[in-house]
């Protein structure tokens, strides 16, 4: 397979270090600082690091003030949103090296459960202790350690490594004790199973939480299944995936192209002053590539990035055999290719992505073909009766909503 460039479509993948603590925003500057930015120096000759990124390499550096003074900032990401073009650009941040590198292995601690502000809970990340300890999706938590549930309580106990917490839980109408001790651990992203469709179609089911730069691997064991299994129907569940690496999205959308080897992925226009770094991507299969006559994507106003880019330029060559089912996406055409000259890694918005027909301007997001709410959580991700899956599975077979 041919090497595949390293850049990243972060704007958003901060979101699951967060819920790794058992907690829920998508707010950057919020990520930002309970992720800690700030502890490394942040020196003036960082800083002017910094202001020269914005000014030459930032996508709308003409944006930028010629004149700014750095001198007051001690941390970056508040020098970031005070020099972004914040009209559009909802995403640039900073990262020190540590977390970049667990981000980039698929290390983090805590429990491992992203719940809403009803503290339901929606996910729990692959291989946590959360799902290992049997925490499931629609479970409502009402106390830790005896007493009524908080933000500030949850937090608190997810800081607590290796430190056993007292969950009771309403499920489903029943009350239910469990104990899940935070850790630091490795997660998985992906999970794959096949299902049947109400036709009797065997369909393949991909849960596909972040394009992390290991999920090359667990991809290439995924679509092998796929492969044996003879699966032409398949389901991506991107419905909480914030985006992430774009060589790990090319090396999926190679996996989805098995007839289209050669031709245009995407490609990515920088500034006109950085023009000498615009490129295409194209089509790279192998022998466990698929060539799909049904592909639905799941989706949220939490997909994001990387899988909006993976939707977008799907369509184009599926027409009406590929369909988004859910709501709409984030919104997030752009991505960011990470700079550093010392404390932090820099990721600022860098270049638009465009499909094969020159598609891009979906800031507003990607709406659905078949709009549904995620608001089932009686059912596990990956259940044929959850309601965005056995939505899918109707359009699998009858070509419409």
């Amino acid at each position: 397979m041919i090497h595949k460039i390293y850049r990243y479509l972060l704007g958003v993948a901060l979101a699951l270090f967060i819920v790794g603590c058992g907690g829920s925003s998508s707010s950057v500057d919020h990520l930002v600082e309970e992720l800690g930015i700030g502890v490394d120096t942040f020196d003036e000759n960082e800083k002017s690091y910094l202001y020269n990124l914005f000014q030459t390499e930032y996508y709308w550096n003409d944006k930028v003030s010629d004149s700014f003074d750095y001198t007051p900032y001690t941390e970056p990401q508040p020098m970031i949103d005070d020099l972004k073009y914040s009209a559009l650009d909802r995403w640039s941040f900073a990262l020190t090296r540590q977390e970049y590198d667990n981000m980039a292995t698929q290390q983090t601690s805590g429990f491992g459960f992203s719940s809403d502000v009803d503290f339901t809970v929606y996910m729990t990340n692959i291989g946590s202790p959360a799902e290992s300890a049997g925490l499931l999706r629609g479970d409502r938590i009402t106390e830790i350690n005896g007493q009524p549930i908080t933000n500030a309580l949850l937090a608190q106990a997810s800081q607590n490594i290796n430190q056993s917490t007292d969950f009771t839980l309403d499920r489903q109408g029943f009350p239910v004790a469990l104990s899940i001790t935070s850790q630091h651990y490795s997660f998985s992203v992906i999970s794959y199973s096949t299902v049947q469709s109400p036709a009797g179609s065997s369909v393949g089911y991909l849960r596909f939480d972040e394009f992390t730069e290991n999920a090359t691997f667990e991809l290439e064991e995924a679509f092998t299944f796929f492969k044996t299994q003879n699966i032409n129907k398949l389901v991506v569940d991107l419905r909480y995936n914030p985006g992430g690496s774009i060589n790990t999205a090319s090396i999926f959308l190679d996996k989805l192209g098995g007839s289209l080897n050669g031709k245009v992925q995407f490609s990515m226009f920088w500034n006109p002053q950085s023009s000498s770094q615009n490129e295409t991507l194209y089509f790279d299969t192998d022998s466990n590539s698929m060539t799909p006559m049904k592909l639905v994507f799941l989706t949220t106003g939490n997909s994001a990035s990387a899988s909006e880019l993976a939707i977008n330029t799907m369509k184009p060559y599926l027409g009406n055999n590929v369909a988004i089912v859910g709501e709409t996406t984030h919104g997030k055409p752009v991505g960011m290719a990470g700079r550093t000259n010392g404390s932090y890694i820099y990721f600022l918005i860098n270049f638009m992505v465009e499909n094969s027909i020159g598609f891009y301007d979906y800031f507003n997001g990607l709406p659905p073909d078949c709009a549904v709410s995620d608001t089932d959580y009686t059912h596990a991700l990956g259940d044929p009766a959850e309601a965005l899956l056995h939505e899918a599975l109707y359009y699998i077979d009858n070509g419409h909503c």
